[in-house]
Parts: structure tokens; sequence; C-alpha cells
């Protein structure tokens, strides 16, 4: 039976973890000082490596011939835990969260181990147990036996009560550089005879998004069906990511203006089976690379592409304004969410390079210009708002932000922060900006439609909410200022 890459090449010592050093250096360290914590945190993306350090933290502690920190895997002890044992317990809080299984735990952590010196608990995913499982886990947690160590593991640091927190000595695993993991896959490559192509590598490498075993997940289809001899045409092929002809497409179109083309163009990169959410990944990306080319930054590592590509992409961002490049990122990185939970995603995306198409036209939108009455030929005037009453609808909104939030609206909870000035004229809410991706963001029919439900929770004599692109002389201080005081009111209003 075929074993899975990533399970083949699980490190089975300190030194085989990637990308970890800080981490890895300050066990060994424990080990060999004999310093060991009761309790350790770790926390991080999926695929980093907190399982398997835990693992061969596990054995290490017990090992009584420890090379540089390292276990041995020689001694009487490593030989009987590498297989299954009862001092080396691994728990998934996904599937035992309830107290029951914790109070269970606490009764069994009084028995000494039975082969080596610890009995290590490893509770992966412990972000899911129940609150009565932390509350029975607390104080085992605290003041375990001193033949116990615990080893906590998540990927929701957030959702972990603050009093296990303080208890545990946290480690921060992090997501890998393309270039560390185009390392540590030319290793497994080359130990396992497929044969490859720089271009490939970086490709599968980059489809990782920082994870060891997400990568090696990866390689491992697009070595099954090029059948051990890796192009990147194969690798392009598996991964599906839409081809930089499909973007340089779409994105010319969008700076000619040429909507047939731009239709035309993103039927045809979807055509060939491209998910449409990969796409604007891919479109964000790419402009990023011609933003950061553009700024004057010149490291491969930093870009992200390979050395030959270089003069590609620079001749690319010459065609371009600056300001038009940043608006065109921040567009394609707002909806990467938004498409995920779309109806209809497509649609959505040609949205979005449609706004783009009338960037200039929508940035030198006139603000505040007076409303004249065709038939009267009078600037009517905005009636006065008292300070109370301007009071009342920051409150207002300071809710509204708040339910945004409740609601893990990411991408519309972002742009609003960029909101520096609420009024209520008349029956209407009218929300300022002087950001002009945020107003793109926001003065949406479905966001605003949004907005509208929220604010008529707390005001239902509002029946419509409009946003203005304000382009004022205002500092960034006077900013910062400004939304601190919309923030103190919506906590104050909350409590």
């Amino acid at each position: 039976m075929h074993l899975a890459l990533y399970r083949e090449f699980r490190p089975k010592n300190f030194d085989e973890i990637v990308g970890q050093d800080y981490i890895v250096r300050t066990l060994k360290n424990q080990i060999k000082l004999d310093r060991l914590s009761h309790a350790y945190l770790f926390c991080g993306p999926r695929g980093t490596g907190k399982t398997s350090t835990a693992k061969i933290f596990a054995r290490a502690v017990n090992c009584t011939h420890s090379i540089d920190g390292n276990p041995c895997d020689m001694c009487a002890e490593c030989v009987a835990l590498s297989e299954p044992n009862t001092d080396i317990f691994e728990i998934d809080a996904a599937s035992n969260n309830r107290v029951e299984e914790i109070r269970d735990l606490r009764e069994k952590v009084g028995y000494p181990p039975l082969i080596g010196k610890y009995k290590v608990y490893i509770i992966d995913e412990v972000h899911m147990l129940t609150d009565s499982a932390f509350n029975a886990l607390l104080k085992t947690l605290e003041e375990p036996p001193k033949h116990v160590i615990f080893i906590l593991a998540t990927t929701e640091l957030h959702k972990l009560p603050a009093t296990i927190l303080s208890r545990c000595m946290r480690f921060d695993f992090k997501l890998l550089a393309i270039n560390v993991l185009v390392e540590h896959l030319k290793n497994v490559f080359d130990k396992k005879s497929i044969q490859y192509d720089e271009k490939s590598l970086h490709l599968i490498a980059k489809a990782g998004e920082g994870s060891v075993r997400d990568m090696l997940s990866i390689a491992d289809s697009v070595a099954s069906f090029s059948d051990n001899k890796i192009d990147y045409e194969s690798a392009e092929r598996v991964i599906g990511l839409s081809n930089k002809d499909s973007i340089k497409n779409i994105l010319n179109a969008i700076a000619e203006k040429n909507v047939a083309n731009l239709f035309t163009s993103v039927k045809s990169a979807l055509g060939s089976g491209k998910n449409i959410q990969v796409l604007c990944k891919e479109m964000a990306d790419f402009i990023k690379n011609l933003v950061m080319i553009k700024s004057g930054i010149g490291d491969y590592s930093i870009l992200d592409i390979l050395p030959g590509e270089y003069a590609q992409y620079s001749y690319m961002a010459s065609q371009f304004d600056l300001n038009y490049l940043k608006t065109a990122f921040s567009k394609f990185a707002e909806i990467e969410l938004d498409l995920k939970y779309s109806i209809n995603p497509e649609n959505l995306f040609e949205s979005a390079c449609l706004d783009l198409i009338n960037f200039e036209e929508r940035a030198y939108v006139p603000v505040n210009k007076p409303v004249i009455n065709p038939v009267q030929s009078q600037v009517e005037v905005k009636p006065i708002v008292t300070e109370k009453e301007q009071t009342e609808i920051e409150k207002v909104w300071g809710n509204v932000l708040i339910k945004v939030k409740e609601r893990n609206l990411f991408a519309l909870s972002n742009a609003l922060t960029t909101v520096n000035k609420v009024e209520k004229i008349a029956n209407k809410l009218i929300i300022h900006t002087n950001d002009q991706g945020s107003y793109q963001m926001i003065d949406n029919q479905e966001r605003i439609s949004v907005i509208l439900s929220l604010v008529k929770l707390f005001d239902d004599s509002i029946a419509g909410v409009e946003v203005e692109y304000d382009k004022s002389n205002a500092s960034k201080n006077d900013i910062k200022d400004s939304l601190k005081e919309v923030f103190k009111t919506k906590i104050k209003f909350k409590e």
C-alpha cells in the first residue's frame, strides 16, 4: 500500500522539523538542561508541525541517552514508546470534548508512568473542549503530578480561555516561506527519485500556502498524475491554478476598459475548469507582485516569483499606474472571502472587474455636491443636526459595527473601519469614508442592504443608507482620532 508523502516524511526528531528553528532550539535546550515545564501550548496554522513536535518531545523527555536533545531511538524507552503504549496519550479534543472525558483523564494522571520518566498527554485541537471540560482540566493543568506533562495543540488560539493560556508555556508555529518549502520538497523528491523542474517545485510550494503537510499532499497528487515525472504543465493542471496569460488578458481588458474582452477573458479562464476563487486569488497575487515591483522591490523571495520571470513582471508593471494597481489589488483581495459564500461567485468576480473599469470615473465623483431641485432650481439645504441627535446616531452606528463583527462579515468589517463620519439626514443614514477602496467595497447594493437591516435593529426610522467618498483634507491622525471616538461610543453603549 502506498504511504502518503506527508506520513512517510513526518519528522522523527527535532532536526527534521522544517522552519520552526526557535521552537526546536528552545525545546532541545530545556531537555538538555532538565528545565521542563509542566504544560506547553503549541498554536499555529494547520500543517506546520505542532503534533509532530509534540510526539518527538514526548519521546525525547523519556529518552535516557538523548543526543543533543533528540531521542536516540535506540534505548529501551525510545523503542517502547515508538509503539502503542500507556505513557504517551494522544487525545483528539474534537471528538473527546465532553467533561466526562476530562474527568477520566484527571483520574488517570495520578498513576505513575510504566516505561519512562514522564507520562505525556497530547491534547490536539484543544479549542474544541466544552466550557465545563476546560473547567475540569484547569486544576489538573495548574498543578499536575511531577511525572505528568501536558501538551495542548490548537489552530484557533483565540477560542482558549485566558485561564488556560496563563498556565502554559506558549509556542507559536508559523507558516513557512516559499523558498523553505521548495528546498524541503527538493529533498523529498530526490529521496523518492521523482523527476521535477524548478518551476513546478515553486508552483507546488506556493499552492501549499505555508503548510508542509498541504504541500506534500499536493505533491503526492501531482506525482501520481505525472507518473513521477513532474513538469510545470502537469502541476498546473492538477492544482487548477490559472495560467499567467489568462490573468494578463483579464488585467489588460480592465485597463483598456474593454468590457467585451473582459467577459471573454473570464469565460476563457473558467472554461478550462478553473475555480473562480482560485482565479481571484491568483489575480490578487499577480497584481501584488506588480505593485511591489512598481514600488522598487527586486527581492525574488519577497516577490514570490522565479528569477527568470522578473523581466516579464517588470514590463507588465510598467504598463500601469501604481495607484491603479493598488486599487485593483485591494478589490480582488476584498472579494476573496465573499466569493466563498456568494450564490453566484462568477457574477461577483465580474462585477469587481467592472468596478475597476470605472475606477477613474468613481475616483472623482464630486462629494457633498448641492442637490438641485429640477423644478424649483433651488439648492436643498441640509437640516441642522443637534449634538444630541448626532450622539444618538453614533451610538446606533457603534452597535451596527458590533453586529457586523458578530456575524463574521470580515470583508465588510474591515471596510467599515475606515468610516470617519456618520450622520442622519431626514430618514437616511449617510456613511462617510475617505478611503477609495473601502468606498467601492461598501457602495454595493447587497452590502448596503445588510447595513440597513442592521441599522433598523436600533433605529427603525431610518429608511435608507448612502455611502459617500469624502476626499477631504483631514490628516490620518484626525481620522484615527475620529475612529477611536466611534469605538469608545460603541463599547460604552454595548455595556
